[in-house]
This record gives C-alpha cells, structure tokens and sequence, in this order.
C-alpha cells in the first residue's frame, strides 16, 4: 500500500464560546476551595493554638531590611494592593472592557473584585487570626486570609480569562501576559509576608481565594457555552 501524502489533521481547538467560560469543573472546584479554606480557618481558630512551622520558617527566610531596595518595592505592592489601590485597578480595567464593548468581560471583573473581597472578609471574622510581630507596614484587621493577595489573584485572573477568551489576542501574547499576572500574584505574596504583616499560609490562601472569586464571576457572566466545544 503506498504511503498517504496527505498531512496529517490538525488538532481540534476550543471555540471561542467555549474559551470564554470556564468549565464546570473549573467553577467545582473553585466552591470547594472556598470551602477548604474557611475551613483551614475554623480549624485555626478553635484547634491550632500556635503557629505553622512553615509560616515561622518562611517569615526567617523572606525578611528584609527597612529602608533597602526591596522594602521600597515591598512598601510599593503594598500601597498598588491595598482597598483603594485595587478598587481604582478593577475600575480601570472595568472601563476599558466597557469601552471596547466587552461589557461582560468588565462586569466579570468588577463581580470577582466585590466576590473576593465578601468571601475574604466572611473568612477573617471567622478565622480571626492574629498577625505576625515586628510589621514593616502598618497593617489592621485579622491576618488570615490575606486581601492584597485575594486581591491581586482576582484582578490577575480575571484579565486571563479576558485574555484566554479573546481571538484579537495570539497565543504568544497570551503567554506572556498569563505569565505577568502569575508574577504579579506571586510579588504580592512575597510583599505581604516580606514585611511581616501576613503569614505564608495567609497569603496562599488569599491567592487561592482570588483565583476562586474570578472563576465563578467569569461562569456568573457567560454561563455555559453556547456554540460547540470543539470546532476544526
């Protein structure tokens, strides 16, 4: 039998409807990672009496000086992130969806920001943990979890998904900018536990919180998909 010359078919792709929904599996786990983490937060306030051996380590291991380079960027995340900082950034990309007549993809990121920041503040009236000793930055309220991380990992993710669900977007630019928002993410844990007003396990579970907050505002807004899953 002679050898076929035809090439070979191309791999089937996500159509746009699908891309811009996450999937039920995705928005499962995003409610059993609420879950979990207002869990984790019962857990410490009524049966863990002292603190996490990896939260002592990480804060040996993460400290900084006053006054040096990474104090100021430090000090800089910490002011970007903080309640007026991170409303004004979901505002602005809010806006800019509106104004390029992607009123969902700006309505998905406003609901993740006021979604994250309900859950984040249910969590700490429950939790009420206390924050570490010998903070850089004045800093109020219970420690766990942390809301500049939630914060940060709501508006990080959230543009994602905007980025993942838009076909005007080629695969390379979307690479970088998924890899942008991971160390976005990761800069505002490392602030947060850098000066000494969050503990590791806080910052995790804010981030967590946040990824959480923008999948389940993302399904809120465009629901299942419409158009078939895969189109060649």
């Amino acid at each position: 039998m002679a050898p076929s010359d035809s090439a070979p078919a191309p791999r089937p792709q996500p159509s746009a409807a699908a891309r811009r929904t996450p999937p039920p599996a995705a928005v499962a786990a995003s409610i059993a990672t609420v879950l979990l983490i207002a869990a984790f937060g019962a857990y410490q306030r009524f049966a863990q009496t002292s603190v996490f051996a990896i939260d002592t380590w990480w804060a040996d291991t993460v400290s900084i000086e006053r006054g040096s380079a990474l104090f100021a960027v430090a000090v800089f995340l910490a002011q970007v992130g903080d309640g007026i900082g991170a409303a004004a950034c979901a505002a602005i990309l809010g806006a800019l969806c509106f104004a390029l007549r992607r009123p969902r993809d700006g309505a998905a990121i406003l609901t993740a920001a006021v979604l994250g920041v309900i859950a984040s503040e249910a969590v700490k009236a429950l939790t009420l943990r206390t924050r570490p000793t010998g903070q850089l930055f004045e800093s109020f309220g219970a420690s766990y979890p942390s809301g500049h991380s939630m914060g940060a990992a709501a508006l990080a993710v959230s543009v994602v998904l905007v980025v993942i669900g838009s076909e005007r977007i080629d695969a390379r630019l979307r690479k970088w900018i998924i890899a942008a928002a991971a160390l976005w993410i990761v800069a505002m844990m490392w602030s947060r536990t850098a000066l000494h007003v969050h503990w590791l396990t806080d910052t995790v579970a804010g981030a967590l919180l946040g990824i959480a907050a923008a999948v389940i505002a993302r399904r809120l807004w465009f629901g299942p998909a419409s158009a078939p899953a895969i189109r060649r």
